[in-house]
């Protein structure tokens, strides 16, 4: 099924939220997803993986414990989601020094923050794991490594540096995008759970909407 940029933002953004993250980091969960999607990645699968890989973890298991040395999560495995606004309140320090991350769940998602860094300090960012190397410019992303390693679960090291030539093969930019009805279903599952039940007075409030006291 083909999906409008703002169809896919609005999902994977409720999505985040009914997940358990703050409607912050939900805004930029769906952010992040529009423009891995703009630029022809698949950001609503990986999302969709993130989001179910960390259900039931408590979100703060999944922050940086801290933004000096490597940066690390308590319970193991940072949240790309987290850590990529994190780095994006943290563009001057990485515009003096790399910044490294051990267990990168879902990798691929801090690109749109690595250009969001880009464009606040005027520098091409260089972000690399396991076998990827992603040059990252204020309106242009280019990437060198295989489909697999850029869509990998878990990096086990992320390294987002300056950088200065950009190589590799450039991203083009699309207006829609198709996602998988499996997908699209996973992503709903999680969205739903921002509905609030219905209560016994919301029932009879609707009810009552319809009553006249005309009769």
């Amino acid at each position: 099924m083909i999906w409008s940029m703002n169809e896919i933002e609005t999902l994977t953004k409720k999505a985040a939220r009914g997940a358990g993250m703050s409607w912050g980091l939900a805004e930029e969960a769906g952010k992040a997803t529009r423009r891995l999607q703009e630029w022809g990645l698949d950001g609503a699968a990986a999302l969709a993986d993130l989001l179910t890989a960390t259900d039931g973890t408590a979100r703060s298991d999944l922050l940086p414990l801290a933004v000096s040395g490597v940066w690390t999560a308590r319970g193991g495995m940072l949240c790309p989601i987290a850590a990529g606004a994190c780095l994006s309140d943290h563009a001057a320090v990485l515009a003096e020094h790399p910044v490294e991350m051990a267990r990168v769940a879902q990798p691929m998602l801090l690109i749109p923050f690595a250009q969001t860094i880009a464009q606040q300090i005027g520098r091409v960012i260089d972000l690399r794991w396991d076998g990827v190397r992603v040059q990252i410019g204020t309106d242009a992303v280019h990437v060198a490594g295989t489909e697999p390693a850029l869509c990998a679960a878990v990096a086990t090291g992320v390294r987002c540096s300056p950088g200065q030539m950009v190589t590799g093969r450039k991203l083009a930019f699309t207006a829609r995008a198709a996602i998988t009805p499996v997908t699209a279903a996973r992503l709903g599952t999680f969205a739903h759970r921002t509905y609030a039940p219905a209560t016994d007075e919301s029932r009879l409030a609707g009810a009552g909407a319809g009553l006249s006291d005309n009769d």
